[in-house]
């Protein structure tokens, strides 16, 4: 079992085995080095892909637009991201150049203990807040520091919930007042394999993964700690089918090696070292793919027990007292809109679950299907699942192995 790093051997010989890999590659006629500079391939897309006609402004928008210049300026804390700067910035400011954007980035964590440390200091500095969802609702709701979502609604296009995915809106509470909204929508894709060893189409359920057959062929990330493959491992534990017995069979019977980096896994599930992978970082698997090296997920669908959706860094609210509330419900308003989506796609390549804008040029293996019922692992009620219980049942797990 690893930990959380590995010394610089270790480094130096996955970058050796990989760079290896790619020289193979190329000697049979694929540039990986151009892969690598290549986007995405394309999903094939959804929705009307035609430019969509200006829909009429409600009554007292226009109002609303012109106290919103007359403020100038919005105070927007979100997850750390160049590309969400972006849409900030740029899209954003093309869209009302007099309303001048300051952005705060960083993680969600911090973003709560700034918050609370404002709030007890007397200072109301952000308007809005565009982060994972269980950061605004652990700590910020129970608060009353966000408000209710919903009054800041005016466009109709916002809160048609035709225009998202499944014909709901995805607010992150279980319970109103609704105050957080997930408005970005990714699969929550728990397995990955190598397509040389595993064919990722073989699987129905996630049960099959102990079978003694894969007993010691199977890495995974440790999820006793926060991060990576929690959203998954939070669906995984409060199916009914599936539950803690899962973790404590896979854990505790089909000797799995447990690590945190995240980077050396991928670098062993390509070189055939382990022929599965469990829970390890998204942005690891698409670099590695587009790379050209031999990795695959397992299609969720693909479950007979279904799967979820995380929101990402995709999740909005915003704040009662908010110092510029003219701008901040231009913002909001914009950001949920059909044109506010469409510039979050093209600039994070993540797709909305708003399914009125076309989703070429995404991460495949990132996007929703529409003909699918998938269920919201960035919600409240998943977000009471934490680390702790990961931690109690596999280290359970894991002491039960060693003993027998």
């Amino acid at each position: 079992m690893r930990g959380n790093g590995a010394d610089q051997t270790d480094h130096d010989s996955i970058r050796w085995s990989r760079r290896r890999f790619l020289t193979a590659t190329v000697a049979l006629g694929a540039s990986a080095g151009l892969a690598a500079c290549q986007p995405p391939v394309p999903t094939g897309g959804t929705g009307n892909t035609g430019p969509a006609a200006p829909a009429p402004k409600p009554d007292g928008w226009d109002e609303i637009v012109r106290a919103a210049k007359a403020e100038g300026s919005l105070i927007v804390y979100a997850a750390t991201s160049p590309d969400v700067e972006r849409v900030f910035v740029e899209d954003f400011g093309a869209a009302y150049p007099e309303i001048k954007l300051q952005g705060v980035y960083s993680g969600g964590n911090d973003i709560v203990t700034r918050v609370m440390a404002e709030r007890q200091a007397g200072r109301y500095i952000p308007d809005v807040v565009v982060t994972g969802s269980f950061s605004m609702l652990e700590t910020m709701k129970p608060q009353g520091i966000v408000a209710p979502l919903q009054s800041a609604f005016m466009l109709p296009e916002v809160s048609d919930s035709s225009k998202w995915l499944q014909n709901t809106m995805w607010w992150a509470d279980t319970n109103e007042p609704y105050t957080t909204l997930n408005f970005q929508g990714l699969l929550a894709t728990p397995v990955f394999v190598n397509p040389t060893l595993v064919d990722p189409n073989s699987f129905t359920s996630y049960w099959d993964f102990v079978d003694p057959k894969w007993k010691g062929k199977i890495v995974s990330n440790d999820i006793r700690q926060t991060g990576p493959g929690g959203v998954p491992a939070r669906f995984i534990y409060k199916h009914p089918d599936l539950g803690g017995e899962w973790f404590e069979r896979l854990y505790g019977e089909m000797d799995v090696t447990i690590s945190s980096d995240q980077r050396q896994m991928v670098d062993w599930l390509v070189q055939g070292r382990f022929p599965i992978l469990l829970f390890v970082s998204n942005n690891e698997f698409v670099l590695a793919k587009q790379q050209g090296l031999p990795i695959s997920v397992v299609p969720i669908e693909t479950f007979k027990e279904g799967g979820a959706i995380g929101p990402g860094g995709g999740s909005l609210a915003w704040f009662d007292r908010a110092p510029h509330p003219n701008a901040a419900k231009v913002f909001i308003n914009w950001l949920l809109s059909r044109e506010g989506q469409t510039a979050w796609q093209k600039q994070t390549k993540l797709p909305s679950l708003r399914i009125d804008i076309p989703k070429e040029g995404l991460i495949e293996e990132y996007v929703p299907k529409r003909n699918y019922t998938y269920v919201d692992g960035g919600s409240e009620e998943y977000g009471r699942v934490t680390a702790d219980v990961f931690r109690d049942l596999i280290t359970r797990a894991l002491d039960k192995a060693v003993r027998s």
